[in-house]
């Protein structure tokens, strides 16, 4: 399998054979998750995303997977900045959710590029 350079699953191990030498699944075991060590912390702002977040603090919005490691709370990366919930659901009015202003996200060291 060929991944981009740098990408995140480019050093992940492919599944090993069976007992029997055969290859069972074709592909990639889980990725392993880093854990980052807390450097700063952002406070989310109106219209953030994770991308500008992480442009923002990497130089790179592509490492917006860091914000989301070092910060394991929340299921998925999204709910860092936006709640799912509704804060009036019976006026259709307004959006299904809204933005998690004022929530504090954590932001990890920088990460090294040899």
């Amino acid at each position: 399998m060929a991944f981009f350079k740098g990408s995140d699953y480019a050093l992940t191990p492919l599944f090993e054979p069976d007992a029997r030498g055969e290859t069972v699944f074709r592909g990639l075991r889980a990725r392993r998750l880093r854990h980052p060590e807390a450097v700063l912390e952002h406070t989310v702002a109106l219209r953030d995303r994770l991308d500008s977040v992480a442009q923002e603090y990497f130089a790179e919005s592509r490492d917006w997977r860091w914000l989301a490691e070092a910060n394991p709370d929340v299921l998925f990366p999204e709910d860092l900045l936006w709640s799912p919930a509704a804060t009036e659901p019976d006026d259709p009015s307004v959006e299904m959710g809204h933005a998690r202003v004022g929530r504090v996200v954590i932001v990890p060291r920088r990460r090294e590029v040899p």
